[in-house]
């Protein structure tokens, strides 16, 4: 309706146009259809082409979804890497063996059991010394890997029979984790030992086993996972010789058979003495 409308408008402007600029009358109402129509035509198509075109309603996206607060410095006297200082302190040559939830760069919190082989220390701004960065194996990646102390935000002792594995002070549990040492290439977890004499026969100089009686004071094994179980081996005694001053490293491949003392019979499992279930837990 509209286009009918100004077109016939176009029409009568134009043949009144026509007449002024003196077009004879037989012609002029030819011009005035023709030049109406075709500016009508136009002016359609014109407004028709400015129209802005129909968009589709864009969908929602949904929210992201947001990073989850992580509660660091838990065992960093509350505050995060940044307000840490590191210091002197720290250890090597120890392990300690904990159940950990770790909080990685992303915060994905994921559980890992971990070896801890060495720590550092760093100050908080409240002069407080903290754990600070643990150098571990971890089971989950089955390799060395190192450990922000702030963003751990759960800690267990692993393997214990102690009723509570909670561990609520990080520093002061790694400061009383047993050393290690090296023996035939092997790291070896150091036991200190209490227990009565024992009666050994050994291997001082190929082929040749002589017995001494040894009062242990430590004994070094190994740790591994085997399967679901965790397996120990005995390694070695360190004890003091009858006649002796100073401790010496009894290797277990070199004890032929042990006694008790009083009992006559040989230890069955010298292994068995040193840790349960025969060397296996």
């Amino acid at each position: 309706m509209t286009f009918i409308v100004s077109t016939a408008a176009l029409m009568v402007l134009i043949y009144l146009g026509a007449g002024w600029l003196g077009v004879p009358e037989s012609h002029r109402i030819q011009v005035a259809l023709w030049g109406g129509g075709i500016l009508g035509v136009l002016g359609a198509i014109g407004q028709m082409l400015g129209k802005p075109a129909k968009t589709s309603t864009p969908e929602k996206k949904a929210p992201l979804a947001k990073t989850p607060t992580i509660p660091q410095g838990r065992y960093t006297g509350g505050f995060a890497e940044d307000a840490l200082t590191p210091t002197e302190g720290g250890r090597t040559n120890m392990y300690c063996r904990l159940v950990i939830g770790y909080a990685d760069a992303k915060g994905a919190i994921t559980s890992r059991i971990i070896d801890v082989l060495s720590y550092t220390v760093a100050a908080t701004p409240d002069g407080e010394v903290v754990a600070y960065q643990l150098d571990a194996y971890c089971e989950m990646r089955k390799a060395d890997r190192l450990f922000r102390a702030d963003r751990i935000v759960e800690c267990h002792l692993a393997e214990t029979d102690a009723a509570d594995t909670e561990v609520k002070d990080l520093l002061a549990t790694l400061r009383d984790a047993p050393a290690t040492t090296i023996c035939d290439d092997q790291r070896a977890i150091l036991h200190p030992v209490a227990m009565q004499d024992l009666v050994i026969e050994y291997m001082f100089r190929t082929p040749n086993y002589r017995r001494v009686t040894i009062q242990p004071t430590a004994f070094g094994y190994t740790e591994r996972s085997r399967g679901s179980l965790r397996e120990k081996t005995l390694l070695f005694i360190d004890g003091v010789a009858e006649g002796k001053m100073k401790p010496q490293r009894f290797k277990i491949d070199r004890i032929k058979a042990a006694w008790r003392i009083g009992v006559d019979e040989a230890e069955p499992s010298i292994a068995a003495l040193f840790l349960p279930e025969n060397g296996r837990c």
